[in-house]
C-alpha cells in the first residue's frame, strides 16, 4: 500500500474517533474550561483535528510551500488559544512540522518520511483529544 494510500486511511479513522469523542463533549455542553480568553479543550479538538490532518501535494512544491504557511498561521492561533498544555504541545509539534514543509525543507523525494512522522504527530493530537473527552 503506498504511504500516501496509508495516510488517508489512518486519517480517516483517527479523524472519525477524534471528532466523534471531541464533537460529544462539545454537544453535550461539556467543555473544558478555557483559560481566559482561551479555547475550551472540546472546541480546541474539534479545530486542531482539522488543522493538524494537513497533508500537501509534494508534486507542487510552491503550492505545497505557501499551503504550508496558511496552515502554520491558523496552528499558531489555535496553539495561543488553545487551554490544554498537553494538546499546545501536540499543536506545537505539528507547526514544527509543517513549517519543514513551508521553508521548503521537505520536497517530494524527502516527503515519505515526511508523511509517516506528520501521521504520528496528527496521531497525537487525536489521543489527546480522546482522552480529554475521556477524563470529562
Amino acid at each position: 500500500m503506498r504511504t500516501r494510500t496509508r495516510w488517508v486511511a489512518a486519517l480517516a479513522l483517527s479523524a472519525a474517533t477524534g471528532l466523534a469523542a471531541c464533537g460529544g463533549q462539545d454537544l453535550t455542553g461539556q467543555l473544558s474550561p478555557a483559560a481566559p480568553g482561551g479555547t475550551g479543550t472540546g472546541q480546541s479538538c474539534l479545530e486542531a483535528i482539522n488543522v493538524a490532518s494537513f497533508m500537501p501535494n509534494f508534486a507542487d512544491p510552491q503550492q505545497a510551500k505557501a499551503d504550508a504557511r496558511v496552515r502554520m498561521d491558523e496552528l499558531a492561533q489555535l496553539t495561543a488559544r488553545t487551554s490544554d498544555s498537553t494538546l499546545r504541545q501536540d499543536l506545537i509539534d505539528v507547526h514544527y512540522s509543517v513549517g519543514q514543509v513551508a521553508s521548503g525543507e521537505i520536497s517530494l523525494d524527502t516527503s515519505s518520511d515526511w508523511t509517516n512522522a506528520q501521521a504520528e504527530s496528527y496521531q497525537e493530537v487525536t489521543t489527546t483529544c480522546s482522552q480529554a473527552a475521556a477524563t470529562d
